[in-house]
């Protein structure tokens, strides 16, 4: 069984998810099916950035860690989460794209050796914990149009 059909036993999916923008950038294949399985929303407490809105979001999380010491060159990060708490879910643009996440209020910094089903997998299942990060339950709240970021 594969990671992201794993992943919608934990958190099953809508119906119909709407279609998504997938925008101009070249994402990871996992994300790209994790958004069309699901659609754009709320998983467990993420929000999914819309891939459309990546580059936007890029410019303004990575202007948020200009005076922070990090251990991750702000150029390298690639945003395409955010928490109910403010945190980030960040690709780390190298090597295979693993996922970082930052605290939104603190210093503390996340990483796991996979892509973002394998994380969200990881998170949800308790295979992996964090700190910081609020990833929990198991419900999806896809965006109606007027609640749809960017």
């Amino acid at each position: 069984m594969s990671e992201l059909d794993q992943l919608t036993l934990r958190v099953p999916p809508p119906s119909a998810p709407a279609p998504s923008d997938e925008g101009e950038l070249e994402l990871p294949a996992d994300y790209r099916a994790l958004i069309a399985r699901y659609g754009l929303g709320n998983l467990a407490g993420l929000r999914l950035i819309p891939p459309a809105d990546i580059p936007y979001e890029a410019v303004r999380q990575r202007s948020a860690l200009v005076g922070i010491e990090t251990p991750y060159a702000p150029e390298d990060l690639l945003p395409w989460g955010i928490d109910e708490s403010g945190n980030v879910v960040w690709w780390l643009m190298q090597g295979d794209w693993p996922v970082v996440a930052n605290e939104a209020r603190g210093e503390e910094w996340h990483h796991h050796d996979g892509g973002a089903v394998s994380f969200l997998l990881a998170l949800l299942s308790g295979r992996e914990t964090s700190v910081f990060l609020v990833i929990e339950g198991d419900d999806f709240e896809p965006y109606s149009s007027s609640e749809r970021p960017g």
